[in-house]
This record gives C-alpha cells, sequence and structure tokens, in this order.
C-alpha cells in the first residue's frame, strides 16, 4: 500500500535511549523533505498514516497496544536486544522505509489478543496484546487457584505459579519461557500455558483462534496480578474474571524482504 505524500507518519522512539533524541530529529527531517508529516511520539488520538518504531521489542509492545485499533503499517527499528518483533536493522532504516512508502516492502499481518477483564460481571477494562495476557501470583511467594475454561466448558484447575495465553506471535516470548510451544505466527491460534504448575500432567494446550478463554481465581486462591505485554498490570482477585479470544485487529509489520521465520528462530534461540 503505498502512504501519500502528506500522510502523517508516527515516530516511536526507545524511552531513556542515549540517541533518541537525534534519531527523532533526524528521521523527522527526512520525512518533512518527502513531504511527509512527522508526529514524533504521537498520540494514541493521533490520525498516521504509517509508524516508525526505533527500540526493542519492549518498545514495540508498547505502541501495538497504542495502535491497535488503527490499522497502519508498522516499521520496528532494531535497537534493542533479542529483537523478535524489530527486525530491520538501523542500517536497512532508510532505504526500507522509502520501500514501504512507496508500497514496495513485504508485509506481515501479526494477530492480536483482546482481553476483558470483569468485576462481578460487569467489565471493567479491555486490553490488547500482541504477545500474551498473564495472570500471576502477587506480592505472596505462594501458589494461586486458577480456573480455566474454554468456550465455557472447564479446563483445568491449576496450581500454579500463574497461567498465561500466548498469540503466535508471543508463542516465542514469555510462554516459550514458561515452557510453552513455538508457533508460526501465521497459524491461527492461541496457547494457554500454566506456569510451574504444581501438577506434572498439566501441559501447554494450543486450541482454536476462535476459542473463548476464561480465567478466574478459585475461592480458596490468594490474590494475584494481571499483566499485559509486560506493559500494562493490575490486581486480580475474587470475583474477577478474564475472558480472552482473538482480536479483530491485527497489526502489520514491514520488513525489507519476506520473513524467514525458521531462520529468525536459528539465530536468534541459537537453534545452530
Amino acid at each position: 500500500m503505498v502512504i501519500p505524500a502528506g500522510s502523517g507518519v508516527a515516530i516511536y522512539a526507545k524511552p531513556g535511549h542515549p540517541e533518541a533524541p537525534r534519531f527523532l530529529k533526524e528521521l523527522s527531517a527526512w520525512l518533512a523533505a518527502r513531504d511527509y508529516r512527522p508526529l514524533p511520539n504521537a498520540s494514541a488520538d493521533a490520525a498516521p498514516a504509517f509508524a516508525v518504531v526505533l527500540g526493542g521489542d519492549g518498545t514495540m509492545l508498547h505502541v501495538a497496544a497504542r495502535l491497535a485499533s488503527a490499522a497502519v503499517p508498522i516499521l520496528a527499528v532494531h535497537l534493542g536486544t533479542l529483537g523478535f518483533l524489530t527486525e530491520v536493522p538501523l542500517s536497512e532504516m532508510y532505504a526500507t522505509l522509502e520501500a514501504a512508502l512507496a508500497g514496495r516492502a513485504a508485509a506481515q499481518k501479526r494477530a492480536l489478543l483482546e482481553a476483558r477483564l470483569r468485576q462481578a460481571g460487569e467489565l471493567e477494562q479491555s486490553f490488547w496484546a500482541l504477545n500474551e495476557v498473564v495472570v500471576a501470583k502477587g506480592e505472596l511467594a505462594r501458589m494461586l487457584r486458577l480456573d480455566v475454561d474454554v468456550d465455557g466448558e472447564l479446563l483445568a484447575r491449576y496450581r500454579a505459579d500463574g497461567v498465561l495465553v500466548a498469540t503466535p506471535t508471543g508463542s516465542t516470548a514469555y510462554n516459550y519461557s514458561a515452557g510453552g510451544a513455538v508457533m508460526h505466527p501465521a497459524v491461527a491460534a492461541l496457547e494457554i500455558t500454566p506456569i510451574c504448575t504444581h501438577a506434572l500432567g498439566q501441559r501447554p494446550l494450543v486450541v482454536p483462534a476462535q476459542a473463548k478463554i476464561g480465567i478466574a481465581l478459585a475461592e480458596d486462591s490468594p490474590p494475584g496480578f494481571l499483566t499485559v505485554d509486560g506493559q500494562a498490570g493490575r490486581a486480580f482477585g475474587s470475583g474477577d474474571r478474564l475472558e480472552c479470544s482473538m482480536s479483530g485487529f491485527s497489526l502489520t509489520l514491514v520488513t525489507p524482504e519476506p520473513a524467514r521465520f525458521f531462520a529468525s528462530l536459528r539465530a536468534k534461540l541459537r537453534w545452530e
């Protein structure tokens, strides 16, 4: 998709990065010279046609939540460490951006997870996640007792440090560290992974993308904590229920060439 001249281009840089001010200034000048409207650190209600993220996966996750419903292509430039989501190196930023604005770059669609927190049956808050949502133990080092259901049918009562629901994109993040399976980003599925479960027979489970997953504390459970993509968090207590499903929104990541997922796995997870 060609991004017409005059369009707004949002720019987000990793907070606290020593080079962030310079990158923002130089990229803004580059865009303005080509008749685009640079929008550095654009607010959630801005109307960009394209976005550039300078940082690591944490920065990308923060921006994903802000732009979940905007449906704008995103060029993610790698300034962080591991970089599963920010694959474009800084040295290739301008060449890839030029190709993207002209509609010549490759693109990947990434599914988003929608999570709705209900308290006493009433909707309290909604979240979007690119990687995962997690309900885990809070300040006390006591295992939670979590009831998890799928499409209204009880799946299991977990005695565990917590449970997470991951997208295919998030399968290589916290889910992978917790023993979950890696899923290809194109797979239409969600993964339920208990964290340090007391029962050895309770293992990660992959369910269809259309599944509706519910998470609640059992009556005798200590309180927990809800975290969304490692970015937003809040207490999760008695009477709370988290309802997770695949979102109707998706994220479009722009890359200089078609994705080579297995090559990325070999390099970043050191499978070679």
